[in-house]
């Protein structure tokens, strides 16, 4: 990846995101395509306790520590797969049914392939993340119908001790 200032560094994300559901004992399902994605994000969240000197007239700030550190992600699906519908429904899929809020935990492995023409391409793993839906599901509408998610990315500092909540890698040229 070229150093700044490139325009060589302009993006224009495109990728495959996929999901590996956890079953009820936290073991991986398999992995899956979750097709067309039109929206993925990741934001780190970041929680500081700030300190006040009280010994002068004005309270002055003199330290700040930070007390939590975490992730968030939203996606966009347009996809309704059995797969995703029964993930919409926290439910799951049995034969041609989807069976609604049998399972109310959604948790796995969400992975990011970037497959962009322009910028650098950046692949993505979280190893842990909590979602759920944050949108109704339209079964009527004049428009494309799109499933929303937004999630909570744990720590798993056993199965990842140097990176417990998510890598990011440059894959261009790879």
């Amino acid at each position: 990846m070229p150093e700044a200032p490139s325009t060589l560094n302009y993006y224009l994300g495109k990728g495959i995101l996929m999901f590996d559901r956890f079953d009820s004992d936290g073991l991986p399902t398999g992995l899956y395509d979750l097709g067309n994605a039109p929206a993925f994000s990741i934001q780190p969240v970041v929680e500081k306790l700030a300190h006040y000197s009280s010994r002068g007239g004005v309270r002055e700030k003199d330290l700040e520590v930070v007390t939590l550190v975490g992730a968030t992600v939203k996606f966009t699906l347009d996809e309704m797969s059995a797969k995703n519908l029964a993930m919409a429904m926290l439910g799951e899929v049995s034969g041609k049914t989807v069976r609604g809020l049998t399972t109310p935990q959604l948790m796995g492995e969400l992975q990011f392939f970037g497959t962009n023409d322009v910028g650098p391409n950046y692949n993505a793993v979280i190893w842990k993340v909590s979602l759920k839906p944050t949108s109704e599901l339209g079964f009527i509408s004049d428009d494309w119908a799109k499933i929303e998610f937004e999630g909570e990315c744990l720590s798993d500092a056993t199965g990842h001790p140097a990176s417990p909540y998510y890598d990011i890698t440059d894959v261009t040229g790879s």
